[in-house]
């Protein structure tokens, strides 16, 4: 963990967290956590306890343990929410534009119906091309020191788009805007406190407080 970072920060100091910091679901190298400015109900983070910058700078070492909890997340929001997506704003550096200004990774996972890649083209820099990929693809765009978008639409489909200049909160101003609510596409501005506990609720409904990915996955396999 780094002290530099907001997520590192809030996962050390558990007890006195706010709801949308306090992990759902712990895996040896993972935490899920409710993602504050949801703009949908259903909106999760998979984050890595250990600092790294975005998913693409991940070891192969935990890839197969990320795709478990990955996994494990869509069959639940799917029970409860339907089509699910996955996305990541993936940063090669401290503090660029794309990061968000939360340079840890962390994956997105939401109940999305439409096209998210239809969705966010307005948005990009118009030489943007998308290319099949999965972890590996964002490995190397991370090893090359550049900035990438990863969509998974359908889950298990990916795809990245590289370029030096992506803006911030791309997918966020893309699904604001299907939904109507383009101004509140901010996480910081719209927190949307509403869809946050009403995630926690139904993941609690469902799972309980938080529990061991381990005893989970044993049971259900």
């Amino acid at each position: 963990m780094t002290t530099n970072c907001r997520l590192c920060s809030d996962l050390l100091f558990q007890g006195s967290a706010k709801t949308w910091n306090k992990p759902l679901f712990e895996s040896p190298n993972f935490v899920v956590l409710p993602s504050l400015g949801a703009l949908v109900e259903g909106w999760l983070l998979l984050v890595p306890k250990k600092h790294f910058i975005c998913i693409g700078a991940l070891p192969n070492s935990v890839a197969t343990e990320m795709q478990e909890v990955k996994h494990f997340l869509c069959e639940f929001l799917q029970q409860y929410y339907g089509q699910v997506s996955a996305f990541e704003h993936g940063p090669s550096r401290p503090n660029s534009s794309v990061g968000c200004s939360v340079d840890h990774a962390h994956l997105h996972i939401l109940p999305v119906a439409f096209d998210l890649a239809a969705a966010v083209a307005p948005f990009l820099p118009k030489d943007v091309r998308w290319s099949t990929a999965g972890l590996k693809e964002c490995q190397a765009a991370f090893g090359q020191g550049e900035d990438y978008l990863y969509l998974e639409q359908p889950i298990g489909a990916g795809r990245i788009a590289i370029h030096k200049e992506f803006e911030s909160q791309l997918f966020r101003r893309a699904i604001a805007m299907q939904i109507g609510a383009l101004n509140q596409f901010n996480w910081r501005e719209y927190p949307q406190f509403a869809n946050v506990s009403a995630t926690v609720k139904k993941w609690q409904a469902k799972n309980g407080n938080m529990f061991s990915c381990k005893s989970r996955l044993e049971v259900a396999a």
